[in-house]
């Protein structure tokens, strides 16, 4: 073998070099840093309908306090708080006896007003044959022919006086006017109750149920120009039906129609007094609850929502921070209009298709590129990195 040159080392040394950055030259380059993770929402343009909530309040559709009509005693209670009625069952009993015996003196008294009557009517039907003969005379005819018209009134009025007297020993028993639930009594037995004036129990009817609350001037203005609006078209005016949110957030399953308007505005607020009427067959809504009702006023056409907490608000100005070509976060001044639920309809400044930054937002400034990923509504859903 013959011996390499020594010069010839430090060449082949500088050859393989060369080769080595020729081959690092065309490797992939490094992969970047790890970019901000944010979730962006697909904006999509659709029919909405357009809703407002309004604080209301739930009562009885007919509610009566029981009151007695005579004085008395109570004796009987004849329910249990809280119970079914029906109209006509007996509730309390006053203690009927002294208006017993009012009826009892209403009849004597009766019976002798009729027999004066009869005494009277004999008299005549004697007298009548013996006028042609002057065998009586006339004034004495006359004069028991008044009696007897004297004596007829009288048993009118004794008549009424009995029928008044049965009619209070009937007022004894207090019955339910309507059929409902019945509340906690409020006199108990042995309590003396005042005519008109103590308040026994109260009745309810809970199926259905209305639910009274207001809305301003302007709603109302807005409203009724619609209608007019409609009606000037020729378009039939739609009903649409009323929602009732429940303090827990549900909706109750039956929807409400309107029942009542009040004539005027109220002295003071501004506002007009509306009632709807909601069937309540489970019984589950009861007087005195606090809820909102959800009534639609429009149908937006293609229109473009997006959930409220990706609208930013700066100086009475409203941001949306969207996710462009090349993941790009590009920061859009935006018109919102009404919310609906949890999302905010855009009015400018958005179309359908875009990416719009939902969650991440501390860490995706304008020109940043982002690593973006579906919103998830879900708020159990993991939150985004960075």
């Amino acid at each position: 073998m013959t011996p390499r040159a020594p010069h010839l080392l430090p060449l082949g040394l500088a050859c393989a070099s060369l080769l080595t950055l020729a081959a690092c030259s065309k490797a992939p380059p490094a992969a970047p840093a790890n970019l901000p993770e944010v979730s962006v929402f697909t904006v999509q343009s659709g029919a909405t309908e357009l809703s407002t909530d309004i604080v209301s309040e739930v009562r009885a559709y007919r509610e009566v306090e029981l009151r007695p009509r005579v004085s008395g005693v109570v004796t009987h209670i004849d329910f249990a708080p809280g119970q079914k009625v029906k109209e006509g069952d007996r509730l309390f009993r006053i203690d009927p006896r002294a208006f017993e015996e009012g009826v009892i003196n209403a009849r004597a008294n009766l019976a002798e007003a009729e027999a004066n009557l009869v005494r009277v009517q004999q008299d005549i039907a004697r007298y009548k044959p013996l006028l042609p003969d002057n065998a009586i005379p006339r004034q004495v005819y006359d004069q028991t022919v008044a009696t007897e018209q004297q004596l007829r009134a009288v048993v009118t009025a004794r008549r009424a006086g009995l029928a008044t007297a049965e009619l209070e020993r009937g007022y004894t028993d207090v019955r339910s006017p309507i059929t409902g639930r019945i509340g906690l009594q409020r006199m108990e037995v042995g309590g003396l109750a005042s005519a008109g004036q103590t308040v026994l129990a109260t009745v309810s009817t809970l199926d259905p149920v209305a639910v009274y609350f207001n809305i301003s001037e302007r709603d109302y203005l807005a409203f009724a120009r619609r209608q007019q609006a409609a009606r000037e078209a020729g378009k039939a005016s739609v009903e649409r039906p009323i929602q009732l949110l429940l303090p827990d957030g549900s909706v109750h399953p039956s929807p409400g129609t309107l029942d009542f308007t009040d004539r005027a505005l109220t002295p003071g607020t501004g506002t007009l007094a509306v009632r709807a009427i909601f069937a309540n067959s489970d019984q589950l809504l009861r007087p005195g609850m606090n809820a909102r009702v959800r009534i639609v006023y429009d149908v937006a056409q293609d229109a473009l929502l997006v959930p409220q907490r990706a609208v930013t608000e700066l100086l009475g100005k409203y941001f949306l921070s969207v996710v462009g070509e090349g993941d790009k976060v590009e920061q859009r001044p935006v018109t919102p209009g009404p919310r609906i639920g949890d999302q905010w309809l855009i009015g400018s400044g958005l179309k359908a298709g875009d990416r719009v930054i939902v969650d991440g937002l501390q860490s995706a400034r304008p020109g940043m590129v982002v690593a973006p990923r579906p919103y998830d509504a879900d708020p159990a859903a993991a939150a985004p990195k960075g």
